[in-house]
Formats: structure tokens, C-alpha cells, sequence
């Protein structure tokens, strides 16, 4: 309710920019945490219990034994027995979206999934220690039935899932505040804080009873990733809280923060390979034995983008001050090269999105063109020097 018009509050009298953002970022955070919390409350089981005629039966082993010689009662509890492994059985078999490697999924998917489902389990396991849930198993003992061999694999199933959801959390709970700055930094303040989460993520491998897996730790690290690009494409399109189209900014500053995004990356492999080196001198411990391509292969797809961004921006940007100095006889080349970009700017695809070719393509042909455009100007500074005719007409060219 009072998000929005925080959002949009712009005067916050003495307090300093940083104050306000960390502000927003806590009612963010907080905001979240509800949300999680109602989608929790959405998604939890109601097991059926058996009707209340059946409330009167006593906790004792007296009443069981009475209750286990008549059938009604028994085939009833064995009814609701029955929906409670069917419910359970696919509670069990659930795993998190297929699409744990999709580029918007950042580490924020994999607390919410351990969260939630403890939430599950947790209402399942208090469900099933209701008086009437602990008639209904004690009736079935007493009267031997076989549905309880099936509700004794469910049952192991919860616990184990429980405790499991629970340990999972506890260790992504102590690492989530390393990860806030991959969501609300920048790449240089990703950087500051990257020892810091690197080693939280080898003490969770170290010590973390279920999540040290292969493949729970190479999926954290993918959506690390994820989030880690996604910081990046936003401190490129957003200048001043606001986003702009790259041809529309500085160039300049475009430059500088588009290198910022080749930075984080060798900062982030370089750490990771620091420390599974010193993993190695350790064998008795578990190791950073993982899928890297899967863990780094989009930052580089990516970056690789970036490159060829810094190139063409480069380019521009040599070419606008040849324009400035507005050097006679070079106005041709200078239109031809403009009309080049113009062609690129009328492109409709984002510049950003590394995983579309198109640009790609473009691209190619945009740097045989340039190539092209360059030997005509080397042609004319060769010329042009040939035919000096004075002092400040070569320095000029110099320039």
C-alpha cells in the first residue's frame, strides 16, 4: 500500500542519497518477505480428516483395538490414509521449474523455492500430529492394516524432505545477505563484496548436510550469474534512474560502464578459481567440482557482446572528434561513417540481448564497411600529407 508512494517520494529533507536507498532497498526486502509469505500460506496442503463422527474415539490403546474390529471405521481410516499418500506422494515427487537456467532466474528463485517448501512440510508434519490424525494411524496399527506400509514410505518421505528444506534454508538464509548486493549494486560494489560470498558459498559446501551437492551448488552459482548480468544490463540502460537507448547516452560514460561489465567477470572467474585452488591443497574436503561452462559460459556469451559494444562506441567516438575538428576535404568519409551508425540505430533489437544473432550479423557487415571506410581515410591522410602546404595545416591533420 505505502510502497508506491515511497517509490515516488522525492523529497527526503537531510537525508543522503545512500540513507534513501538503503531505506528503499529494507522496505523492498520487507515487501518481498510478505509476498513470499502469503505465497507460502497459498500453497499449503490441508490433508482430509475423517469425519467428525469419528472424534469420539479415545487415545488409548483400549479404544484402538475396539475401533479395529469394525470394519466401517477402518475402511474409512484407510480411505483418508490413502488420499494422504496420494497428496504426499506428489508433494515428494515436486522439484523446482525445469527452467533453473533461465536468464532472469537469480538466486532470489532458489530461497524462495527452500522456503516455501519448508513452509509445505512444516503444515503437513503439524497436520498429521492432530489428535484425530494420531487415532486415525493408532486404529490402523492395531488393526494391521497394509495401507500403512505404503502411509510408513510417505511418512519417512516428510521427515526426510523437512529436514532437508530446513537445513537448505538455514544455510541460504546466512548466504542471502551476500547476495543482496548482486541485486541493488553496482558491478563495483559486486566486486567489493565477491570474497565475502565466495566464501560463504565454499562453507555451504564444506558443512551444508544436503545442499552441498553437485547439483544444487552448480545451480546457486548459475543463478549467481544470472543476477550478476542482470545488474550489469541494468547499470548500462539505466542512467540516472531512468533508461535510455545506448545511442541516446554518452558515449563516453557508456564506455566506462560497459568495461565495468568485462571487469566483474574476470574478478568473479578469477575468484572462483582462487578458491577451488586452495580447495585442492584440502582433498579430504569437497571440492569446486563443477559444470563451469554451465556456471560461466552466458557471462562470457555476454561479454562478449560488451566487446563488440565498446567497439563500436570506440569507433564513434574517434570518428565525433574528427568530426569536430572538422578537417577539410574529410567531410565525405565523416557523412559516409554517420550514415553507417544511422543504419545500426534503426535496428529495432536490443543491443543488450546477447542471446539474439541478429546483431551479430549486423555487426559483421557494420566492421567490413568500417574497414573499408578506414583505408579510404588512411588513403586520404597519406594524400594529405603529400600535399602540405603549410605548418598549421599539418598539425591540424596531427590533431
Amino acid at each position: 500500500m505505502f510502497k508506491p508512494t515511497l517509490d515516488h517520494q522525492d523529497n527526503w529533507g537531510k537525508c543522503k542519497p545512500d540513507n534513501v536507498k538503503e531505506y528503499r532497498g529494507s522496505v523492498e526486502k520487507f515487501a518481498n518477505l510478505l509476498q513470499e509469505a502469503a505465497g507460502s500460506l497459498q500453497k499449503v496442503e490441508e490433508l482430509p480428516m475423517p469425519d467428525s463422527k469419528y472424534e469420539n474415539i479415545g487415545a488409548t490403546s483400549t479404544a484402538f483395538a475396539k475401533a479395529a474390529v469394525e470394519n466401517d471405521v477402518v475402511a474409512h481410516f484407510e480411505s483418508v490414509v490413502e488420499r494422504w499418500c496420494s497428496q504426499t506422494e506428489h508433494m515428494l515427487e515436486e522439484r523446482q521449474p525445469i527452467a533453473k537456467d533461465a536468464d532472469d532466474v537469480g538466486p532470489d528463485s532458489e530461497f524462495d523455492f527452500w522456503r516455501v517448501r519448508m513452509a509445505r512440510f512444516n503444515n503437513v508434519a503439524e497436520q498429521l500430529k492432530k489428535p484425530i490424525a494420531r487415532i486415525v494411524i493408532g486404529v490402523l496399527s492395531t488393526a494391521k492394516s497394509k495401507t500403512l506400509r505404503r502411509w510408513k514410505t510417505c511418512d519417512n518421505g516428510i521427515t526426510d524432505a523437512l529436514n532437508e528444506a530446513k537445513d537448505n534454508v538455514k544455510y541460504l538464509s546466512t548466504l542471502e545477505k551476500y547476495t543482496e548486493p548482486l541485486k541493488s549494486g553496482t558491478p563495483e560494489q559486486i566486486i567489493e563484496g565477491l570474497p565475502a560470498l565466495m566464501n560463504n558459498v565454499k562453507m555451504m559446501l564444506t558443512i551444508a548436510r544436503y545442499y552441498s551437492t553437485q547439483e544444487h551448488m552448480t545451480t546457486l552459482f548459475v543463478k549467481i550469474t544470472n543476477q550478476m548480468i542482470k545488474t550489469c544490463r541494468k547499470g548500462i540502460e539505466y542512467v540516472d534512474g531512468e533508461k535510455k537507448r545506448l545511442w541516446e547516452q554518452d558515449h563516453e560514460d557508456l564506455l566506462k560502464r560497459l568495461e565495468m561489465s568485462l571487469k566483474l567477470n574476470d574478478a568473479y572467474q578469477e575468484l572462483y578459481r582462487v578458491t577451488k585452488e586452495k580447495l585442492q591443497t584440502q582433498p579430504k574436503v569437497k571440492q569446486f567440482d563443477f559444470n563451469e561452462s554451465r556456471i560461466f559460459g552466458k557471462f562470457d556469451l555476454y561479454c562478449k557482446r560488451v566487446q563488440k559494444l565498446m567497439d563500436m562506441f570506440t569507433t564513434i567516438v574517434q570518428f565525433s572528434a574528427l568530426a569536430d575538428n572538422k578537417v577539410e576535404g574529410m567531410e565525405a568519409l565523416i557523412a559516409q561513417f554517420f550514415s553507417l551508425v544511422d543504419d545500426f540505430k534503426r535496428k529495432q533489437y536490443d543491443l543488450l540481448d546477447y542471446t539474439k544473432n541478429a546483431f551479430d550479423r549486423d555487426f559483421l557487415e557494420y566492421n567490413v564497411n568500417i574497414a573499408e571506410l578506414e583505408t579510404m581515410l588512411q588513403g586520404f591522410i597519406n594524400a594529405s600529407f603529400e600535399n602540405i602546404t603549410s605548418t598549421e595545416h599539418a598539425l591540424t591533420l596531427l590533431k
